[in-house]
């Protein structure tokens, strides 16, 4: 369990990925009453031992953690959203956080440039992976050729990481509460933030490094 949310000597994301990945949330709250788009649902890759190529790969729904020092005060607002609209039902939670969000992704600097977070099961092979090497990679795959809007259109891009494991701490408490607004509370989950190590466009064969 790690408790640290520092970024001290962690490399940013490149500043136009970041900039696609808020202004793809802020449409989807938006447009798509916070159904995620596939931009949000990269492909973990994760080291796999005596599978295909010693990797395996598994889906999952990414989230952008806040910038350190807003991190508590988000934490907070998720929570207070949660326990206002509990005695309400699942779907006031559920309409109530949406509404929360479509204020929400303003911009790239609210964001940790340095990390993508998920919450997973703690008892599912991509966690037992990460546990045995912390070495993985993000694929995030968009095949959109015709759709004109910059945040919708086609892309490419690995994006390497180590990951980090939090089952409490700031970390597992933003990600926890702000996914419990749309899943309920749920149990035995793990918290997974990437940090970033490095990130390519790999479109149609390619390995071009990102630019910070």
């Amino acid at each position: 369990m790690l408790r640290s949310t520092s970024t001290t000597g962690h490399r940013p994301l490149p500043r136009e990925f970041l900039e696609w990945q808020v202004r793809l949330r802020a449409w989807t709250a938006l447009e798509r009453n916070g159904s995620p788009h596939v931009g949000v649902a990269p492909l973990l890759a994760v080291h796999q031992p005596g599978v295909g190529p010693g990797v395996s790969m598994h889906s999952i729904i990414c989230g952008l953690l806040p910038s350190p020092e807003l991190l508590a005060d988000k934490t907070a607002a998720f929570r207070a959203l949660y326990e206002a609209a509990a005695p309400d039902g699942a779907r006031a939670i559920y309409d109530r956080g949406l509404a929360y969000l479509r204020d929400y992704y303003r911009s790239p600097e609210d964001f940790d440039a340095t990390s993508i977070s998920t919450l997973l099961p703690e008892d599912t092979a991509a966690v037992r992976a990460l546990r045995t090497d912390a070495t993985c990679a993000l694929l995030f795959y968009v095949f959109e050729l015709d759709d004109a809007a910059v945040e919708r259109r086609f892309r490419c891009w690995q994006v390497d990481c180590r990951a980090e494991l939090h089952t409490e701490g700031p970390v597992y408490e933003n990600v926890w509460w702000h996914n419990a607004l749309f899943h309920g509370k749920l149990d035995g989950q793990v918290v997974v933030r990437f940090v970033h190590r490095d990130t390519y466009d790999t479109r149609f064969g390619t390995l071009e490094r990102a630019d910070a």
